[in-house]
Order: C-alpha cells, then sequence, then structure tokens
C-alpha cells in the first residue's frame, strides 16, 4: 500500500513478499507527489522483486574454479601437461576471472598479446581454450554457451627431403652415441619417443619385429613393428657391446633419454641443413617407401597410422618419381586403327577389320528425352541406352523372357523404348557363326570406347 507522511510531499510504499522460505520486506519512498503514479511505482517494484524472489541469479563460477575440475578429469590424457600450461596462461591473461562473463572479444584481447606467435601456435592455445569451455558448457553447466572462436587456416609446413648426402653430412655432423638413434630413425620411421625409450625386451629378433605397447604408442593401440634388414643389423651391432636394458646409450652409458632443441639446431647447422626437424626423418622413411613401390595399406600399418590420410600427409613423393610413373602407360597409349572417335559429334563410325567385306556402325544422335541410339551392323540392330551407366550386355536368348511377359502391357508402363520390349519373331538365331565373333568384337570395342552406355544386341528382325 501506499501512505504519506505529515511531514513530507512524497509518497510511501510498504509491502511484504514470501516465496518458500524467503521473505522479503520494502519500505521505501516513491519520490513522486501523485499516489496515481506513487501506486503505478509500487506495482512495478513489486514485480520486480518477485521475479528476482522466483528466479534466482546463477552462480558465478571462476575460470580457476573450472580449471581445477578439468584438469583433474583430464589426468588420463597423455598431453595433460601441455593443457595445464596453456589453460594457466588463459587464466593469467584473461581480465575477467568469472566463466558467465568471457566473449570472443575479451578471448582475442587476450591472445593478441602472444606477439610473434605462430598461427598453429595461436590455434593450440584457442582449441585448448575451446575445449576447457565445452567442459563447462556440457559437463558441468555452468556457462550457457560457448564463445565463437575462429580457428586460421595454417600453412603447410615445408618438407625437408633429404638426399643420401645430406644423410651423410648429418650423421657426420652428430656425436657418436646420436648417429645410431638417426639412423634407426631413418630406418623404421618410429617417433622420438618411441626410439629413446626402446628397451631390448621389446625387440624380437626370431620374429625381426620391435614391440611397443599402447601407453607409450600414439595411438594408443598395441603395435608389432616388423624391422628392415638393415635396422636388424644395426640392434645385432649394439647389442654386442650392451649391457643396459635400454638399447641407444650415451657416452655414460646411460639411456639417451632425448635430443635438446639446441643440440638438435647445432647438428643441422653444422650439415647445413638448417629447419630440419627430427620428426622430418618420419617422413623420409615414409617417403622412400612410396617411391619404392610399398602398398598404402602396408605402410599404413607400418607407421602405425590409423587412417590412409594420415599416410598420405607423411608421403611426399619428389618430382623425379612422379615423372617416371607419367611415362609408366606410354607402352600402352597406342590408337586403334578401327576405332576412331570424335568427342561431341553426332555419328561415330568403327570400321569392322573382319575378312568379310567392311561393315560400318553408324550410331545416330541421341534423343534428349530418351537418350537412345540405334545401330545396324549388318543386318542386326544395336540400340545403346546413353543415360544409364551399366555395364555391357550381351543377349543372344530372349525366349523365356517373351513366353512369360506380356510386352505390350509391360511397354505401356515403362513408357519408354526398351529394347527388350520390341517384338522379335521366335526365330532368333544366327545364320552365321562369323557374324556372332564379329558382334562380341564391335560390343568391346564400344565397351572400351563408350563405358556409359548400355548395349543390348538383338538378334535378327527378319524370319527366315
Amino acid at each position: 500500500m501506499v501512505y504519506k507522511k505529515p511531514t513530507s510531499k512524497y509518497w510511501y510504499c510498504k509491502f511484504e513478499l514470501q516465496f518458500q522460505n524467503i521473505r522479503k520486506k520494502i519500505h521505501k519512498s516513491t519520490r513522486l507527489t501523485s499516489k496515481a503514479k506513487a501506486e503505478a511505482f509500487e506495482a512495478q517494484l513489486k514485480q520486480k522483486v518477485w521475479q528476482a524472489l522466483t528466479t534466482p541469479a546463477p552462480e558465478h563460477h571462476l575460470f580457476k574454479e573450472a580449471l581445477a575440475l578439468y584438469i583433474e578429469s583430464r589426468q588420463a590424457n597423455r598431453t595433460i601437461k601441455e593443457k595445464e600450461t596453456k589453460l594457466n596462461w588463459w587464466s593469467t591473461n584473461l581480465r575477467n576471472p568469472v566463466l558467465a562473463n568471457l566473449s570472443t572479444q575479451e578471448i582475442l584481447s587476450a591472445i593478441s598479446k602472444k606477439r610473434s606467435v605462430a598461427i598453429a601456435t595461436r590455434n593450440r592455445y584457442l582449441a585448448e581454450l575451446k575445449a576447457f569451455l565445452n567442459f563447462c558448457h556440457q559437463e558441468l553447466g555452468w556457462i550457457e554457451k560457448v564463445p565463437v572462436l575462429k580457428i586460421l587456416k595454417e600453412p603447410k609446413r615445408a618438407f625437408y627431403k633429404l638426399s643420401k648426402e645430406d644423410i651423410k653430412q648429418l650423421l657426420a655432423a652428430s656425436p657418436a652415441y646420436l648417429r645410431p638413434v638417426i639412423a634407426f630413425a631413418l630406418m623404421t620411421g618410429l617417433r622420438r619417443s618411441n626410439i629413446f625409450g626402446l628397451r631390448w625386451a621389446q625387440i624380437d629378433f626370431n620374429n625381426e619385429c620391435v614391440y611397443i605397447a599402447g601407453a607409450e604408442h600414439k595411438s594408443k593401440d598395441h603395435v608389432n613393428t616388423p624391422l628392415s634388414q638393415q635396422a636388424l643389423t644395426l640392434l645385432l651391432h649394439l647389442k654386442t657391446n650392451s649391457s643396459s636394458p635400454f638399447v641407444f646409450l650415451n657416452t655414460r652409458n646411460n639411456q639417451v633419454a632425448k635430443i635438446s632443441d639446441d643440440m638438435w639446431k647445432r647438428i643441422t647447422k653444422t650439415a647445413l641443413l638448417d629447419g630440419l626437424r627430427f620428426h622430418d626423418l618420419r617422413h623420409n622413411w615414409a617417403t622412400k617407401h612410396i617411391e619404392a613401390g610399398t602398398d598404402l595399406l602396408a605402410l599404413k600399418e607400418l607407421g602405425g597410422w590409423k587412417t590412409l590420410e594420415m599416410v598420405q600427409r607423411y608421403s611426399h613423393p619428389s618430382n623425379e618419381y612422379l615423372a617416371q610413373q607419367a611415362k609408366n602407360i606410354d607402352h600402352k597409349q597406342q590408337l586403334d586403327d578401327v576405332f576412331e572417335e570424335q568427342y561431341n559429334s553426332e555419328v561415330i563410325e568403327v570400321e569392322n577389320t573382319s575378312n568379310d567385306s567392311n561393315k560400318k556402325l553408324i550410331c545416330g544422335k541421341k534423343s534428349s528425352h530418351l537418350a537412345v541410339t540405334e545401330t545396324i551392323f549388318d543386318d542386326l540392330v544395336i540400340i545403346s541406352e546413353a543415360h544409364k551407366a551399366k555395364n555391357l550386355l550381351i543377349i543372344s536368348r530372349l525366349d523365356v523372357w517373351y513366353r512369360k511377359t506380356d510386352l505390350n502391357r509391360h511397354a505401356r508402363r515403362q513408357r519408354i523404348l526398351n529394347p527388350s520390349c520390341l517384338p522379335i519373331p521366335p526365330l532368333r538365331r544366327h545364320s552365321d557363326l562369323q557374324i556372332m565373333k564379329n558382334i562380341i568384337e564391335v560390343a568391346g570395342i564400344i565397351r572400351k570406347k563408350c563405358s556409359r552406355a548400355t548395349v543390348f544386341f538383338i538378334s535378327k528382325l527378319s524370319c527366315r
């Protein structure tokens, strides 16, 4: 209700609202001198207070609060340390720590602080943040929607193909204990982590393969990779002088844990191979297999990839190899003397090179509606339906079909010129064996040159 104090010219409102166990009391001045306006003000105020009681504001969850839950739920992920590093960077550089207030503009403003980085690095940070926000939206339900984050198109990384001289220079520039590591990488294409952590227990010399457990392999699958003869020879040489459970050892007979970036840069710079990555050795291994003619499916299993798309990403055939492959069909590109084809021509003529007199196969212009061509060969009719992409059919006997089918009713239902519905007399036998041979020969020519046609051979139209 509204009321007026004796000492004031303004009207006051006083009311009480209750929802469940929550009670709200309001007693305040309307700052209005008109009673009608004061009552309208009180009604609006009651509506706002009631809405606040029935629909409370959502909780404001912080970025760090969600980050702790996300890291804990992703402990089984093998890249959890990288995820935590990137998300901690986001937690430090985002101005507003409240998840519900995150916007695309604020995210782009934060990533702009990371200057002088490649597009790929920027995309990795954005992709990690997007995965985290999807977790907050779908699993936690703490945000209504995920801000739109555009991933930029990355330029293709240049591939460094090594020649024999490059490999010699690389091995010469490397320390003695790293030469077997680099050679083994070029022979097997194994990833860096699998090479450095390789143990003698993983190598089966009887079956000539190396076993990699799923926990150590990138695909999370157990892999048995066959070894080449060069790789086996190298391993046998290393085993004679080794007493350690690890295959590759340093000068102190300890495991070669890794190659630091600074050391690898010094090696590649000395070998005049600036820009070469250790992972490029795996690319070179796959490329050599492709150029040697290894089957793609076999290479997929050897490299431990799950899709052929990854095989294509790792194989880079040289221009010399492609030029050589382009010449593989030179001896097959011979024109047939009996066939002459003109593209988009209305008439196709085929010369038959039999002992009989020259016979011509003339195909008339196709109908735009029926797409049917009629051909006369000797006293036979060849009808082709070019709109059907089926294999070549040679029909020599139609007796059973014509006995069991009403041709006129079938033709009316089809409403097309169907060669199998033509009224052919009962006697449909070829009088000469040579004519049948000619039919088969012409059929082969049509199948080779006109693969989008279905051709029906129908016997003689006239009775004896």
